[in-house]
């Protein structure tokens, strides 16, 4: 191979590599772990300055956005039962409609105000992205819009669901759609190949509801792994064949999900407990009541740790210990699981005010930006872009 050859090949792979690094494909972004920190973003906007576009939404929604490509997709349920069920995906440059497909729901549709029958975020492999509703109902699309297959979950499992509706995001690892359907019902977790719909394994789960999403988890031990949450504990099962691998009974919260750090687990319970996940049943190495979670999941980067509480205090602790080692007043409520871009972290409450605080030394808040509206779904970022979803309106904030 020509040296001239060798330098086009190696700058393909970087540019894929690149394009790679800068989608945020889930719940949470990259593995669910809601950090960026190679991302700057801009630190002040408002409805006329610093936005890109915005756009419409043909319906509510408390999930949110993910990027793929040139692509930004978002969910959402419209009708007077909600019962249409939209994926939408727009053009990531100029927020142009690229494709938008609907389809009907075929479980139950009832959901608390606060959230919405599009509640989950859907994920994406780079090649597909699969989209599960509160109705149970899960759809796989390729990414030009076109239906792969769909399962009625609802339909299969008659009891699934609950009436203030259902809340976990799909995840796409190693292949396999993974799902988890917590309720007082028919609840089970399901890995199903992403490619075909066919069902690759099924748990059943404790009758008992819970609102968190999978976390993508890899061990030395058990190679990769899906971890599973419920208010009773944590269960970590084998992608491949589904089989549970390990399990920690404790007390866990029923919303906001586990986060994984220096493979270390900081789980949301009364307080942030700190488990190995090669310890079954182990005592926490550390618990903190000072670093407390209310709706939004906790974020925890290098040696970091930080989370909301319900009184819209954020804390930010030390991994190795828990020790506190700055807290600061926000304001509002927050359900928008706070993110990390570069040394920032973003918090946006659900009355449309999104706080930027330095994480540089004690906290600081840097910048506080407003749009209208009421928003629930934890922020995406992507190539210094900031995608912001209202309950019926996607903003892009521009790069600096």
């Amino acid at each position: 191979m020509t040296t001239r050859r060798l330098l086009m090949v190696v700058s393909v792979m970087l540019w894929c590599v690149a394009a790679v690094a800068a989608d945020w494909p889930e719940f949470l972004g990259p593995r669910g772990r809601g950090a960026a920190t190679d991302q700057a973003i801009r630190t002040r906007w408002s409805e006329a300055d610093g936005i890109a576009w915005k756009v419409d939404l043909p319906g509510r929604g408390a999930s949110s956005p993910i990027v793929v490509g040139d692509l930004v997709v978002v969910t959402a349920s419209s009708g007077a039962s909600q019962d249409q069920l939209h994926i939408i995906a727009f053009d990531k440059a100029t927020g142009r409609t690229v494709w938008h497909r609907r389809f009907w729901a075929t479980g139950r549709t009832l959901a608390h105000p606060t959230s919405a029958v599009a509640a989950g975020t859907p994920a994406s492999d780079g090649k597909r992205i699969v989209a599960l509703y509160s109705s149970c109902d899960l759809f796989c699309v390729d990414l030009a819009g076109r239906l792969l297959w769909q399962r009625n979950l609802a339909v299969e499992h008659p009891r699934s669901g609950n009436d203030v509706g259902m809340g976990s995001s799909p995840r796409i690892v190693d292949g396999t759609a993974v799902v988890q359907i917590d309720c007082q019902g028919d609840a089970f977790a399901l890995g199903v190949d992403a490619a075909t719909g066919e069902d690759r394994w099924i748990v059943p789960r404790e009758k008992r509801a819970s609102w968190s999403s999978p976390l993508p988890l890899t061990t030395p031990e058990h190679g990769v792994c899906v971890l599973l949450q419920n208010p009773r504990g944590l269960n970590l099962h084998r992608v491949s064949d589904g089989k549970t691998v390990w399990s920690w009974k404790g007390e866990c919260s029923a919303i906001p999900m586990t986060t994984e750090s220096g493979s270390m687990l900081h789980v949301p319970a009364d307080g942030i407990a700190c488990v190995s996940p090669t310890e079954a049943d182990a005592k926490p190495a550390w618990k903190s009541t000072k670093l407390s979670c209310g709706i939004a999941s906790p974020l925890a980067w290098g040696d970091s740790v930080a989370c909301i509480n319900r009184a819209g205090v954020l804390c930010i602790g030390d991994t190795a210990n828990g020790q506190l080692r700055g807290q600061i007043r926000l304001a509002g409520s927050f359900w928008a699981s706070p993110i990390l871009a570069g040394n920032v972290i973003l918090a946006a409450n659900k009355e449309g005010k999104t706080f930027l605080i330095s994480t540089d030394g004690e906290p600081k808040i840097i910048a506080e930006n407003e749009l209208p509206g009421t928003f629930t779904a934890t922020p995406a970022v992507a190539d210094g872009n900031v995608y912001l979803r209202s309950e019926t309106v996607l903003w892009k904030v521009a790069a600096p």
